[in-house]
């Protein structure tokens, strides 16, 4: 996690000089301490301390707008890292003998309790409950007990098609996981990169409740997002000078 820390800060450090105004957020900044100082050393004139009050606001709200046009090149790789490591960080696998939940949810214009749909048993995991099917939230769900340590595909029996979704049992080791099988659309596939979208069908995704994962964190057992958003502000900080980067 450190290492990818350091090179997710790296590579926003990179892409934040090649794409921001660095002379113009370094004018910004110091005209942000000129007016600052000026405040300190003339709070006492009421005039000059609101003129300086209006001057630090308007090159605040400057310096903002320098940030934002690197700030929105950087969402999309992002956002693509983060629902990469989300994979590997966020979940762990199943137990033996551990129950979880298959959801499938439908699209729009499909009804669950209209719809014929089953699961086929494998040798991985055992179906403890029949369809459960919501139709407010047009959703369809099963609880399944998983048996034995390995890598499973559950099959989603609809309308004469097999739809497969991954199951993984076994120990707690760092192992790449999907919860979510997506539909075909962009940003599912985005959010969800874990296995291939969903072909056309009346399927949105399905997804299998994996149990969450937390990181050891200076003795806390926190979320890794939080792990690895503070290593990567330290590094990009620590990296800033010696790349001579202007933030």
């Amino acid at each position: 996690m450190i290492l990818i820390s350091i090179l997710t800060g790296l590579f926003l450090l990179a892409i934040y000089r090649l794409v921001s105004d660095q002379k113009g957020i370094k004018k910004t900044k110091d005209q942000i301490k000129a007016h600052l100082l000026e405040w300190r050393l003339f709070s006492d004139d009421l005039v000059t301390s609101f003129r300086t009050q209006a001057n630090l606001l308007y090159w605040n709200l400057k310096y903002f707008l320098h940030a934002l046009r690197p700030l929105a090149v950087m969402i999309i790789p992002l956002v693509f890292i983060l629902s990469h490591l989300n994979l590997w960080f966020a979940y762990k696998p199943l137990s033996p003998g551990e129950t979880t939940i298959l959801k499938v949810k439908l699209k729009e214009s499909y009804n669950p309790l209209e719809l014929s749909i089953a699961l086929n048993q494998a040798e991985g995991y055992q179906i403890e409950t029949p369809p459960l099917r919501i139709e407010a939230a047009r959703e369809i769900n099963w609880r399944l007990r998983a048996l034995k340590p390995g890598r499973f595909y559950i099959v989603v029996k609809l309308d004469g098609q097999e739809i497969t979704k991954e199951m993984v049992v076994g120990p707690t080791s760092l192992v790449r996981l999907s919860p979510v099988r997506p539909s075909s659309g962009l940003l599912a596939q985005l959010l969800s990169p874990g296995e291939a979208p969903l072909a056309a069908s009346p399927l949105r995704e399905i997804s299998l409740v994996y149990p969450s994962r937390r990181m050891n964190f200076l003795g806390w057992k926190i979320h890794w997002l939080i792990v690895y958003f503070v290593l990567s502000v330290i590094a990009g900080f620590a990296l800033k000078k010696p790349l001579k980067v202007e933030i």
